[in-house]
């Protein structure tokens, strides 16, 4: 297995050398035709005291093609969220093409954060070399997503970080700030790719995770208005709900991606794509409440609700897959574990099968920049089935710790004492059982001697 590894990251940083290489011999005239001119208008817009004329097509076409000019190309509208425009203000004090260089290098500099940060906090075995995690790290960010990222100089880096954020407090305990790093991120420019890790929240039902997104959610609303305006937030909903009415639904790699590319932008694909996005956002929703049942399950349950959030966005293209690199370590890093311990191996089918999953994708996506060829919401969806599948047979269900989590004593009965536990059981307040926290608290503290 090592052998694999060390070639899988070998071609991962090939890869990585290729989509430099790429993004080096970038011209004028491409930087003109990629996504990011359509932030550097937004940001231009506000910086020139247009905030009401944010969303208005006409004012961003005729900027658009002064910014671009002397090429000629269709406009772009700028459909991010009003903070997008806010954080891009100061960029647009530079040249367009220097400005696309330095944007694109800022996300993946925000990508490689959130990987390093996945990395440190995953739950990898006792004995995992530095060599290993590093590897699952360049593999993360050797998959398609960066690739388009850095040439389309996109915002995907940002969420990456609030799910990469979000993982670390959440198995840490700290569940407010979880909640709301994971909002405010997903808040700044691409809310609608956290629909589905908003109805997992609602699932989970914790206090304090719905709390702290809620507080963050109401800080985006606020300084949202104060960017744009009542009139500006009003054209940004409407934009963003016609927003597929620009490009070929064929291009998505959300579930809309899939009629779209069998029936083109019809109503039909149309109608299809709003009944998948509603099953993906109920089975999110499904996920939340197996962590709330059993707080063990919320490694594989957020990476499971991760895809589902990209499969149930309205429109996502393929730079948003990098919102999933640190999902993918962090389930690589729970299948070593749990093949470590001997446990669930024939229900995981292989300690890398995140990896291979990934790799999937990553094919997938490159094969769908030939279009109408659509194949990324079906590998999304397959990456769902295969978390729910794994969540549904573990043995660990019934509570036990994960891989990772703070060490819990355990506590056995002493000889004969078996029968006198099972006559008093039904009258005690709680089961006694080895992994109840409230025994472990109490073996831990000396307080339990097995005896009633």
């Amino acid at each position: 297995m090592l052998r694999s590894v060390r070639l899988v990251a070998a071609m991962s940083l090939a890869l990585l050398a290729a989509y430099a290489i790429l993004w080096a011999t970038v011209s004028s005239a491409e930087i003109g035709r990629s996504d990011f001119t359509s932030l550097y208008v937004g940001g231009l817009l506000l910086r020139q005291g247009h905030a009401a004329e944010l969303y208005d097509v006409a004012a961003q076409t005729q900027l658009h093609s002064e910014v671009i000019a002397p090429q000629t190309e269709g406009n772009l509208p700028f459909i991010d969220a009003p903070i997008a425009a806010v954080v891009a203000v100061p960029v647009t004090l530079l040249g367009l093409d220097l400005a696309y260089r330095i944007w694109s290098l800022l996300q993946l500099a925000i990508l490689l954060l959130a990987v390093v940060i996945t990395v440190r906090s995953a739950p990898w075995p006792e004995r995992t070399t530095t060599a290993w995690k590093a590897a699952m790290g360049v593999v993360a960010l050797g998959g398609a997503g960066t690739c388009i990222l850095l040439l389309q100089a996109q915002w995907g880096g940002v969420m990456a970080l609030g799910l990469a954020l979000a993982f670390r407090d959440w198995r840490r305990g700290r569940h407010l700030r979880g909640g709301a790093l994971l909002v405010l991120c997903a808040g700044i420019a691409k809310p609608h790719l956290a629909l589905g890790l908003l109805a997992f929240m609602l699932g989970w039902r914790n206090r304090r995770v719905l709390i702290g997104a809620l507080g963050a959610g109401v800080a985006v609303a606020v300084l949202s208005l104060i960017a744009a305006g009542p009139a500006g937030i009003a054209k940004f909903v409407s934009l963003a709900i016609t927003a597929s009415d620009y490009w070929p639904l064929s291009n998505f790699t959300s579930f809309v991606g899939i009629p779209g590319s069998l029936l083109g932008n019809g109503a039909t694909a149309q109608i299809i794509g709003a009944i998948g996005d509603i099953a993906a956002l109920a089975l999110a929703f499904a996920l939340g409440c197996k962590v709330r049942s059993v707080p063990a399950r919320l490694d594989l349950a957020l990476a499971g609700a991760a895809v589902l959030s990209l499969l149930a966005s309205p429109h996502a293209g393929t730079h948003d897959l990098v919102m999933l690199a640190p999902a993918m370590v962090w389930s690589t890093a729970w299948g070593l574990g749990h093949a470590a311990a001997g446990r669930s191996v024939e229900q995981w089918r292989g300690p890398l099968l995140p990896v291979a999953l990934w790799l999937l994708l990553s094919c997938a996506a490159f094969i769908s920049l030939i279009p109408p060829l659509q194949l990324v919401p079906w590998v999304l969806i397959v990456a769902a089935a295969v978390a729910w599948a794994v969540i549904g047979h573990d043995p660990q269900r019934s509570g036990a710790q994960l891989p990772g989590d703070p060490p819990v004593a355990t506590w056995s009965p002493p000889v004969g004492a078996a029968s006198e536990r099972n006559a008093l059981a039904p009258h005690l307040p709680w089961s006694i059982d080895p992994r109840n926290e409230v025994i472990a608290a109490a073996t831990s503290a000396g307080r339990c001697t097995g005896r009633s």
